[in-house]
């Protein structure tokens, strides 16, 4: 037996050996072909609703554009849990691991890796990040580093405090915990600030550095006697909202935030982003560059697909009374009703129209587009009166009943007052292939009348869309073309003048030479002024940073009163030209509202808002089937008159008791 044995050992060696052999190469083939697929990394700061959403959704892009885990590419995922020191482990981790690309969400992933990677080992794809202009990684409205891209989604945080206010009317103090260490925090206060001095609210702040402190904080504001909390795109807090809401709870005063999920653990209002489709449009993106697509030659953009959440149930027991009406329920994505019945959802939502909600008409449901339009909005500048406008345009879409993301999705580009930029977002709007393009300046308008042959364009803030070359005259103009005109108000301003100034000889204001315009504008206020006896010094310029020297230069002319025309170079850069006429004690007059709040004594304005919800009025008559053909250019022709008190002071003016009085608007 033994013999046996021992004559067998040889070949039972021999299979062994074989079958060994055949295990190693079958598992070699199978990492070979493991190794062979990309590798890229999902990178999250934490575990919150907003950004595990947009895993969901990167997911689901990647595969969109036909790649899928384990098949097509490898992933692996890392999530910080809110820990700095392990982001930066974690980001280290990303680029030794043999990654070809990371996608990150949340600012503080973004700042981590962009530091990490400065050198671009890998290429860097962000979402989710509220300002990825200020996150001090190299992103500039220029440019940013070759190996990284994304899009930015600033949270709505101007439109949820107009939300508030329209909720409860007698809103007048607001409480926030932030961390300002946070910069997507601070970037949402400073809006809210603006926000809340234009609406006359008090926004009491507390200052937080961990999550831990959320809820002494939030005790210490409600103590206060705020009347709402408010929860912006804060890292830190998102993570504790719990004890915002069980505070407030206490003192019987809702919470507003923006993000959309937070009303199923308690919130009022939300309104934010469809975080499931910025992860989306990341993970889009990412396949993209996977297959081929060079990170540098895509802008970044603020992509905000914007969700309305409301939970009725929240308003048991408030010590106030807050009413969304029908059309702002008809808007939410998200609505739990006051028994806690969830009534809507992204799920159940319709992907083009939303049911009626009871006191709204079938009617109104009726009047949504047929369809998803994808429109391009560009602005030529940053000016005030092109802020008021898009302020109006959104506002109007809304009154008008429809969402974004619902009826229409949106992109904006501004050429931020290059020309050479200019020509470049319309030629990118264009290839495109929009619905529909708004523009909000007569220079942006003359590119569009050029370059834009058959999509429908809208135009406002244009003082004369005939000038520009967008037709014969109001009713008789390119086919594709239409839109509001506002031409400022030269006779009301120079009649507030005198009255101001009745021993006034001569006014100024600065100019810009090569805008069609500006041009226009200093030659009308020339005609307004001689019929008051008035003689008028202007100086030109052709760039922003001339605006400080000129405006000294026209203070040295002799002028009594700064009468500053509106158009796109002057119109960003009102601080300068305020801060040399109170050098020279000369009075600032603007023809834009929002001129007071940055150094204008006295405004005598055109509504821009009411330009803007006249450019929403045409692109629904458009979005109904109308034919822009046969829509007339609308002219706007409603001035108001704005005065600041506290800002005549610094220019030694006192406001004439009599313009006090009929003034539409007395801002300090």
């Amino acid at each position: 037996m033994l013999y046996a044995i021992k004559r067998l050992l040889p070949g039972i060696g021999l299979i062994l050996l074989a079958a060994l052999v055949l295990l190693v190469a079958d598992r070699m083939q199978q990492g070979s072909a493991t190794r062979s697929l990309p590798r890229i990394a999902i990178f999250q700061f934490a575990s919150r609703p907003v950004l595990d959403d947009c895993v969901t959704g990167a997911l689901e892009g990647l595969r969109g554009r036909g790649l899928a885990p384990d098949r097509d590419l490898k992933i692996q995922f890392f999530n910080a849990e809110n820990d700095l020191s392990t982001a930066n482990g974690m980001a280290r981790a990303i680029i030794e691991g043999g990654n070809q690309l990371v996608v990150t969400f949340s600012t503080p992933c973004l700042q981590v890796m962009a530091n990490v990677n400065k050198e671009g080992k890998i290429r860097h794809i962000f979402g989710a990040v509220t300002d990825p202009f200020a996150a001090g990684v190299g992103i500039a409205k220029s440019g940013h580093p070759a190996h990284l891209a994304g899009l930015g989604t600033f949270q709505p945080v101007r439109e949820t405090f107009q939300l508030a206010k329209k909720l409860n009317p007698s809103l007048r103090s607001v409480g926030v915990a932030w961390n300002p260490g946070d910069a997507a925090a601070e970037a949402c206060l400073q809006l809210a600030r603006d926000e809340c001095q234009k609406l006359g609210i008090t926004l009491l702040e507390a200052q937080v550095e961990a999550s831990s402190g959320v809820a002494e904080a939030a005790a210490s504001l409600t103590a206060r006697g705020v009347q709402a909390l408010w929860l912006g795109g804060d890292n830190t807090v998102e993570l504790a909202v719990e004890s915002l809401i069980k505070a407030a709870r206490q003192a019987r005063i809702p919470l507003f935030c923006n993000a959309p999920t937070h009303i199923r653990v308690g919130a009022f209002v939300a309104m934010g982003a469809d975080y499931r489709e910025v992860g989306r449009l990341a993970g889009d993106l990412a396949a993209q560059v996977l297959q081929g697509l060079d990170p540098a030659s895509v802008p970044v953009e603020n992509v905000v697909p914007r969700q309305l959440a409301i939970n009725l149930a929240a308003l048991q027991g408030m010590r106030e009374k807050w009413t969304p009406g029908a059309a702002t329920l008809a808007e939410a994505v998200f609505l739990i009703d006051a028994e806690g019945r969830t009534v809507r959802s992204p799920a159940k939502a319709p992907a083009q129209k939303s049911p009626p909600v009871q006191g709204q008409s079938a009617s109104a449901v009726t009047q949504q587009p047929a369809k998803l339009w994808k429109i391009q909005l560009l602005d030529y500048t940053d000016s005030i009166n092109v802020e008021e406008t898009h302020a109006g345009l959104f506002s109007e879409f809304k009154a008008l009943g429809l969402a974004e993301g619902r009826d229409y999705e949106l992109k904006n580009h501004s050429a931020h007052g290059d020309m050479a930029v200019l020509n470049g977002i319309v030629d990118a709007a264009v290839s495109a292939s929009p619905d529909l393009i708004i523009t909000t300046s007569t220079p942006t308008l003359q590119v569009a009348v050029n370059k834009v042959k058959k999509i429908p364009v809208v135009f406002t803030n244009v003082a004369d869309g005939v000038q520009a070359g967008a037709g014969k005259n109001d009713r008789e103009h390119l086919p594709n073309i239409t839109g509001s005109t506002v031409m400022s108000d030269f006779d009301g301003m120079v009649k507030v003048v005198r009255e101001s100034f009745p021993r006034a000889r001569r006014i100024g204001t600065l100019f810009v030479p090569g805008e069609v315009n500006s041009v226009r504008y200093k030659n009308e206020l020339e005609k307004a002024a001689a019929k008051q006896d008035l003689s008028l010094a202007a100086v030109g310029v052709s760039a922003t940073t001339e605006i400080g020297d000129a405006a000294l230069a026209l203070a040295g002319k002799g002028v009594e009163v700064i009468t500053q025309i509106s158009d796109n170079i002057t119109g960003s850069a009102i601080p300068a030209i305020s801060q040399a006429a109170r050098k020279a004690q000369i009075p600032l007059f603007g023809f834009v509202s929002g001129t007071v709040k940055t150094g204008a004594a006295v405004a005598v304005s055109r509504d821009y808002q009411e330009g803007g919800r006249d450019a929403a009025r045409l692109a629904v008559r458009i979005m109904k089937g109308e034919d822009p053909a046969r829509i007339p250019f609308v002219p706007l022709g409603r001035t108001m008159i704005i005065v600041s008190p506290k800002n005549a002071e610094l220019y030694g003016m006192k406001i004439p008791p009599e313009l006090l009085k009929r003034a539409d608007r007395v801002v300090n």
